[in-house]
């Protein structure tokens, strides 16, 4: 035989481009069943209203030559709380979805709870079924719903909020200047993403050592939990005065309290009592010119300032923690934040100053002044950093501040910790 001729070669082109169009026998026994990647998909607690994070699973082909899956869908049908999209492909009925040989496809899920009246979690169950081949398999789903009173962007009326349904705040919700809002003990308000309430009334928000008021975010699923940020602040409009906080748990906002504004001259006020502000992406308490008394009060864990007072103010804390050591710190390194903060625990000052907006650009229209007093009686203020206090005063307003028998991380040569008129028994 002669390979140098050209034909040999057309032959064995032929013959390649035969075989590689030749595609694998499809199975279509019934003995070949796929495999799943899990048995059931759980969700975490959805609450009514919103959405749920997106779960996923495989469905995987164990076998040498490609299967078809001849139906997907949800067992609920239409009237499911769930929807599904299969490779990025959305509809919660798909037919003739091929799968190559060891090969793999993935199912997204969600899902949605509508209201349904009950004071208690629910469970929302419901199934994908794979028919391949005569077979029918599925992979349960199990979500655990919770009503809520809503607010979406709306006014607060004068009333109570009892523990029973927890209160969902998309958005803004707004207590006016007549209103007063009383919370019960054991109330649990979640706040969705970037949501706040405004205080421009009176909150007296008194919860029990057994059962206190809750306020975090709206997410429960993955690190939602355990996440800063995932909602806006509580915060007290100039106007606010006599609000009143006991046993009351601050989560995982942007900033736990906001309190007062650069833009009014009213002083806001606020009592906290055996309070605790967790996990803050930027600050625990962030206040212009107002006056807070706190008792027993914990402040911890901010990606910025626990505690930052500007523009002069009449502030007092009585047995109170503020602890920076940031306990959750893993989780930061690796979403960028915590790690490396570069600001100080404390910082206050006697003034601010006001930018404005001035068609195209800022302008530092004005220096604000007011006096600053601040005391520390028997607390603790730590962090990591070698030094966590940080001070400024212009001329013009007062800048008093003393510690009374408080322990304190700061270097020290970088205060005057001899002196009497701010310090008093200081480790």
């Amino acid at each position: 035989m002669n390979f140098g001729k050209p034909g040999f070669y057309f032959i064995l082109l032929l013959g390649i481009l035969f075989f590689a169009c030749n595609k694998d026998e499809i199975i279509t026994s019934s003995s070949a069943k796929l495999e799943f990647s899990t048995d059931t998909v759980y969700f975490d607690t959805i609450l009514a209203h919103l959405g749920s994070v997106t779960q996923r699973f495989k469905i995987y082909n164990p076998h040498d030559n490609p299967i078809v899956v001849q139906n997907l869908y949800l067992g609920g049908g239409s009237s499911s709380y769930y929807k599904l999209n299969v490779d990025g492909t959305p509809g919660n009925s798909q037919s003739n979805l091929e799968i190559e040989a060891h090969d793999s496809i993935y199912v997204f899920v969600e899902v949605t709870i509508d209201p349904n009246n009950s004071q208690n979690p629910f469970i929302i169950a419901d199934s994908v079924i794979c028919e391949t081949n005569g077979n029918q398999q599925n992979v349960k789903l199990v979500a655990y719903g919770q009503d809520v009173h809503l607010y979406r962007n709306e006014y607060i009326k004068s009333g109570t909020w009892s523990g029973n349904i927890p209160y969902l705040i998309v958005g803004a919700a707004v207590l006016d200047s007549a209103e007063v809002l009383k919370i019960d003990p054991g109330t649990r308000i979640y706040l969705a993403s970037q949501a706040f309430i405004y205080i421009i009334g009176r909150l007296d928000a008194e919860g029990t050592r057994e059962d206190p008021i809750l306020f975090t975010g709206a997410r429960f699923d993955g690190y939602y939990q355990i996440s800063a940020g995932q909602w806006g602040t509580i915060f007290f409009h100039p106007n606010s005065t006599g609000s009143y906080m006991k046993y009351v748990m601050i989560e995982n906002a942007i900033a736990g309290i906001q309190i007062g504004h650069p833009s009014s001259d009213h002083v806001p006020d606020l009592k906290i009592e055996n309070c605790m502000i967790l996990n803050s992406q930027i600050t625990g308490i962030f206040a212009f010119n107002a006056k807070i008394t706190a008792y027993n009060t914990i402040v911890a864990d901010a990606g910025e300032s626990l505690l930052r007072l500007f523009m002069g103010g009449d502030y007092n804390f009585y047995q109170c923690t503020f602890s920076n050591i940031s306990a959750r710190l893993p989780k930061y390194i690796a979403s960028g934040g915590y790690a490396g903060r570069s600001d100080y625990s404390l910082e206050f000052t006697n003034f601010y100053h006001w930018y404005q907006y001035d068609k195209d650009y800022w302008i530092d229209s004005v220096t604000l002044k007011n006096d600053l007093s601040l005391n520390f009686y028997n607390s603790i203020l730590y962090g990591v950093k070698d030094e966590e206090i940080k001070f400024k005063s212009v001329g013009g307003a007062k800048l008093d501040y003393v510690f009374h028998n408080c322990l304190i991380k700061n270097d020290k040569d970088s205060l005057k910790y001899d002196d009497p008129t701010h310090f008093d028994s200081i480790i």
